[in-house]
């Protein structure tokens, strides 16, 4: 008796639950494509319960399985027990396919005729006629609603998409328009919309006709600065920042102004290397006066413009660099030295160092800058880093590791602690002291930074590789000679030490090293034709080194950003995904390589330093 019992209790929960299981394998096999089989499902779920989307999958299935009287005595009867014009478009879709165009436009009308003053009603008809795509239709329901309606001024994003659909870009831009003039909020689904129908990258009719729409529009409504906003945004897609500051200009002196508009396409002309137009937009914001909010970042902009047009030369000239440094100083001068110009400070500091072989100015400097009151400890932390690096300049090791050795202690379990203790180690490694500095690069192999934490292996590597069984560390320290020339920019020196080494110790172990340090000096002169010359040798001579992922992205790079040849770093993106797989590199190429590959969209272009960046 109680088997029975449990057996009529546990009967309906297993009868419920069969419809469930009926529509997971109908879902199931229409996915698969097995449209015979899928058709019995729902048809059983269609008599239990026919809801539309049962009613949608039964429809589809029969008109996949060419069954077209069924789905027209499926659509009539559908017809017949609702008033929604859906149903008749679905109907005049069957008869489309069975190849009766009179009967099928019949329906088509008479579903625009029946439909209601109902915003979502107009929707779900218009969206009908475009799954058919009958899209001229669905236009004509947009149109038709906004009679109904007594509204001319709604479903302009929806006439646009469909405008844009059919190809006809000068209604699609229009409507558009029309839209940003009843609601300006639109303004980012607007953009959205434009970027994927218009290709900015080409001048063509497309972008031509938006732009004449937007100049029209500007004339007629001078005082609409959506249109001048949509104007300035197109000209940065097409990277004409110049025709875009002349706009933001305009439209700045037009509106009064505090040069909003000109800070943030200063930024963005600084971040696509258009340092000319960087320029003419910090100091365009410079000459409103220092009484606007915009003043100190205009000055602050107007420098880092300069800075990056100077520096990023090969071989700047003197009085380019005299130049950028006295402006460095003057804006220091006006705005002060404090917290808040710390940034300027180090830049000064670097081009003084780095670039006018100034190194006690820029001490001075840094120094300046560490003795400011209320500085952030990282802030702190960072301009001991920049001075210790300046002392490295001047060859003056111990000092330098002294710093080093004070941020490490202050920032012990921090990535600029870890960053202090590689630049440490890496001062041990010049002065010749390898066994400390690889009992330094043995804790950092264990970084949370994954870059500090490879750098480090690299480091120790060498040193284990290239030191000897009879620990003789005459090469390594000729070599680790070379490496401080290369860091303190003393190239021709550097050049010279690497000859020398070559010369007294031919077929040595530091051959790879000795080919990757010409790579740097040639990469940082902009030499790059000579630079990927030594990389592939590299590659060539020392196929099993550490340095062969370091290799293949850094050819990658230079083949992408810097030799125009998106085939060949490809090839080299590809290697690497393929042969150095355990890499840390790994997840930069593949990225590289989809976007060659055109899977992903294209980033701002940003120069990349080279994989293994002897420079801090």
């Amino acid at each position: 008796m109680r088997p029975l019992l449990l057996l009529l209790f546990l009967l309906p929960a297993a009868l419920g639950a069969q419809p469930g299981t009926d529509e997971q394998l109908a879902t199931q096999y229409f996915q698969q494509g097995d449209y015979e089989r899928a058709l019995l499902y729902y048809e059983k779920l269609y008599r239990q319960n026919n809801t539309p989307f049962f009613y949608d999958q039964l429809l589809k299935s029969y008109t996949a399985l060419q069954r077209y009287d069924d789905a027209e005595k499926l659509a009539k009867e559908r017809v017949r027990r609702s008033d929604d014009p859906k149903y008749l478009i679905d109907l005049g879709g069957v008869y489309k396919l069975m190849g009766d165009e009179d009967k099928a436009r019949q329906q088509y009308d008479k579903a625009l005729k029946d439909m209601r003053a109902d915003q979502n009603g107009v929707r779900t008809v218009a969206n009908a006629f475009s799954k058919e795509g009958e899209y001229d239709r669905a236009i004509e329901a947009y149109e038709r609603g906004q009679k109904l309606l007594r509204n001319d001024q709604i479903f302009n994003y929806e006439l646009a998409t469909l405008y844009a659909a059919k190809g006809d870009m000068e209604r699609m831009i229009t409507s558009f328009m029309d839209l940003l003039a009843v609601n300006e909020n639109y303004i980012q689904s607007v953009q959205n919309s434009l970027g994927r129908y218009i290709d900015f990258e080409v001048r063509d009719e497309r972008s031509d006709l938006l732009r004449t729409e937007l100049l029209r529009r500007i004339q007629r409504d001078p005082s609409r600065e959506i249109y001048q906003d949509l104007l300035i945004w197109m000209y940065v897609q097409q990277k004409d920042l110049t025709s875009a500051f002349v706009q933001s200009k305009a439209m700045d002196k037009r509106s009064q102004g505090n040069g909003d508009r000109l800070m943030e396409l200063g930024d963005i002309a600084l971040s696509n290397h258009a340092y000319g137009t960087a320029v003419k937009c910090y100091q365009y914001v410079a000459d409103l006066g220092g009484g606007l909010p915009n003043y100190p970042l205009a000055r602050i902009g107007l420098v880092q413009a300069l800075n990056e047009e100077v520096t990023a030369q090969a071989e700047p000239a003197q009085e380019d660099l005299i130049r950028l440094r006295d402006e460095y100083r003057r804006t220091l001068d006006e705005l002060g030295r404090l917290p808040s110009t710390v940034k300027l400070m180090r830049g000064l500091a670097r081009v003084e160092a780095y670039h006018l072989n100034e190194t006690p100015a820029a001490r001075n400097t840094l120094e300046q800058a560490l003795a400011l009151p209320n500085l952030e400890p990282a802030t702190e932390a960072q301009l001991k880093l920049d001075l210790a690096d300046v002392h490295v300049l001047d060859g003056d090791i111990w000092e330098a590791s002294l710093l080093y050795s004070q941020v490490d202690l202050d920032f012990k379990y921090d990535l600029i602690g870890h960053e202090a203790r590689f630049r440490n180690a890496r001062v041990s490694f010049y002065a010749g002291d390898f066994l400390w500095c690889q009992a330094q690069l043995d804790v950092l192999k264990a970084s949370t930074s994954k870059l500090i934490a490879n750098d480090a292996m690299e480091l120790s590597l060498l040193i284990s590789d290239n030191l000897g069984l009879d620990s003789n560390s005459v090469p390594l320290s000729h070599y680790a000679r070379a490496e401080l020339l290369v860091f303190q920019h003393r190239y021709d020196e550097a050049l010279d030490a690497l000859d020398s080494l070559e010369l007294e110790y031919p077929m040595h172990s530091l051959g790879d090293e000795i080919l990757y340090q010409r790579y740097h000096i040639a990469y940082a002169r902009q030499q790059y034709d000579t630079a990927a010359v030594f990389l592939e040798k590299l590659l060539e001579l020392y196929p099993l080194d550490i340095l062969v992922d370091n290799a293949l992205l850094d050819l990658g790079r230079l083949y992408e950003d810097k030799l125009n040849d998106p085939e060949k770093a490809q090839q080299y993106y590809e290697k690497l995904l393929f042969e150095q797989s355990g890499s840390i590199f790994v997840p930069e190429a593949r990225e590289r390589f989809r976007r060659l590959r055109g899977d992903l969209p294209a980033p701002e272009e940003v120069p990349a330093p080279p994989a293994s960046d002897p420079h801090p």
